[in-house]
């Protein structure tokens, strides 16, 4: 590239401040995507558990737990950085695209790293033969981490395009599960299928960039500098994936014997009691997660725009925002996690199927992560990581992460699955307990219990009837349904008979927006 063909860049701030975007059109933005997320695989995930069957379902979820920890490597701590970083530029399109290019080139470094350690082990038979034609299609995930410009747009709050983009590529992949996976044999294409969606879907974010960032100078780019402050980040991601990717990796490595299995078609397999105990366990956790999305929804618009808040000095805002979503997290995390436990018996024998048995046990117990993670996720990412507290952000990480290895060394080895998901839980509460020492200077997590003791009576109100209901109907999707409703009607009049604040807060401004639209 020639000097005469580059743009100078000027990295002086703007002096008018940028537009900011609606919070509200942002939270609504991501909640619509996660919720496609959620929505095409409920749909999807019964057809996948019935036509591969426990063994392959944890064949697929053990090769995918190893996968995570190159996947994060590859990553390193980019994106939270990344976007934290970007965040504080909101309208600096110059500043923006220098530092674009600097991460983007930064991470290529570990993306070779990993891919070049994930080969060799491949090569050295590390897995299995059994799993080492899945772990080569899966490598397409790391590739695609290199593509991954997600947190450009999530730190200029454009959410709505992220959405668009990635709804279009992952409809058309799962609809390719339904054309193309037909049996047991077909898990290599289902395995194909999903890392092709990942791929696909970060490397469509790239058709708007260059409408949003300019031409800069290759002197101006040091992409070097940024390696340090990620690896500090990316302490806290590999901790995180001990206690979300580890208890599966130790069900298939800690969990001994085979069986055989006919399946319908009077085949028979031998199927690994490892594989069946992470199918079982993959999805009690899936839809435990899927009912969690509503409130890291709201996390993900948050951490930009506190970030912003703080980088001007607005403490106080930041603060107002913190007490906001921990509301939030109360108000919709107790009935769903309530919802989790009474619903678990009626939906998972018609949802997965006969095959998955102790599914509903351990969605259950894995209930409780609905709130644990809600905490967490308010004090570290929407409080620590965007004021800067980063260290404090890795310790509490790090303490969770060995409390959740020692825990599932002991306990998969007397209760297999179970023992993990007791694992993980007391781990999401070790996180969230010592977050909260770190921030208690600042957030009075008392003072958000003593508002929040009407969602504590609504959600028991609705738990009651919900339980007695679920005693008598037999599982079906009718029935489950007609669980769900109850439930929710209950616990919204329990609200409004308690006349609420926040609630009724929400339905005047609801109100008020219909009557200026008459107007």
């Amino acid at each position: 590239m020639n000097q005469e063909d580059v743009v100078t860049v000027d990295t002086s701030e703007p002096s008018i401040p940028p537009k900011r975007k609606s919070l509200g059109k942002n939270y609504i933005y991501n909640l619509i995507y996660q919720l496609f997320l959620l929505i095409v695989p409920i749909a999807v995930t019964p057809y996948v558990a019935r036509v591969l069957g426990d063994g392959g379902s944890g064949q697929y979820s053990f090769s995918f737990s190893i996968l995570t920890y190159f996947t994060l490597f590859a990553a390193l701590g980019f994106s939270t950085y990344a976007q934290r970083e970007m965040a504080k530029h909101q309208g600096n399109k110059e500043k923006q695209s220098i530092l674009f290019w600097e991460i983007f080139i930064a991470r290529l470094i570990p993306v070779a790293l990993s891919l070049v350690v994930y080969y060799a082990l491949i090569g050295c038979n590390i897995y299995g033969q059994a799993y080492n034609v899945l772990m080569q299609i899966m490598a397409i995930n790391v590739v695609a981490i290199a593509f991954d410009i997600a947190f450009f747009y999530q730190a200029n709050e454009e959410f709505g395009k992220m959405v668009i983009i990635n709804i279009i590529v992952k409809a058309l992949g799962f609809a390719s599960v339904f054309i193309f996976v037909k049996d047991y044999h077909d898990l290599w294409k289902y395995t194909l299928i999903q890392s092709l969606i990942v791929l696909l879907g970060y490397l469509a974010l790239w058709v708007h960039l260059p409408f949003s960032i300019q031409k800069v100078s290759l002197k101006e780019i040091r992409p070097w500098k940024h390696l340090i402050p990620t690896l500090i980040l990316f302490l806290p991601t590999i901790a995180t994936s001990v206690y979300t990717s580890l208890d599966k990796t130790l069900i298939g490595l800690l969990v001994p014997g085979e069986v055989v299995v006919t399946l319908e078609n009077g085949e028979q397999v031998v199927k690994k009691i490892a594989d069946i105990e992470n199918g079982n366990y993959e999805y009690a956790e899936k839809l435990v997660k899927m009912a969690l999305t509503v409130i890291t929804s709201l996390g993900i618009v948050m951490i930009p725009r506190n970030t912003k808040c703080y980088s001007e000095g607005k403490v106080e805002e930041v603060k107002k925002n913190i007490y906001t979503t921990l509301r939030i997290v109360f108000m919709i995390g107790i009935p769903l996690m309530l919802g989790c436990i009474v619903i678990a018996d009626n939906i998972i024998p018609w949802y997965l199927g006969s095959e998955y048995t102790k599914a509903a046990n351990l969605m259950k117990l894995l209930s409780p992560l609905i709130l644990l993670i809600g905490f967490s996720n308010v004090f570290g990412l929407q409080f620590l990581i965007p004021t800067g507290r980063d260290k404090q952000y890795t310790i509490s990480i790090i303490i969770g992460a060995v409390s959740n290895l020692c825990l599932n060394l002991i306990m998969i080895r007397f209760w297999k699955s179970y023992g993990a998901a007791i694992a993980t839980i007391v781990a999401e509460a070790v996180v969230s307990i010592v977050m909260y020492a770190f921030v208690h200077k600042h957030i009075s997590f008392l003072k958000v219990l003593l508002n929040s003791w009407k969602y504590v009576l609504a959600g028991i109100g609705m738990f009651i009837p919900c339980y007695f209901v679920g005693l008598q109907f037999e599982p079906s999707i009718l029935n489950t349904f007609i669980i769900v409703i109850i439930g929710m009607s209950a616990y919204g009049i329990i609200l409004l008979i308690l006349r609420d604040e926040f609630v009724m807060n929400q339905i005047k401004k609801f109100f008020a927006k219909i009557k200026k639209k008459e107007e």
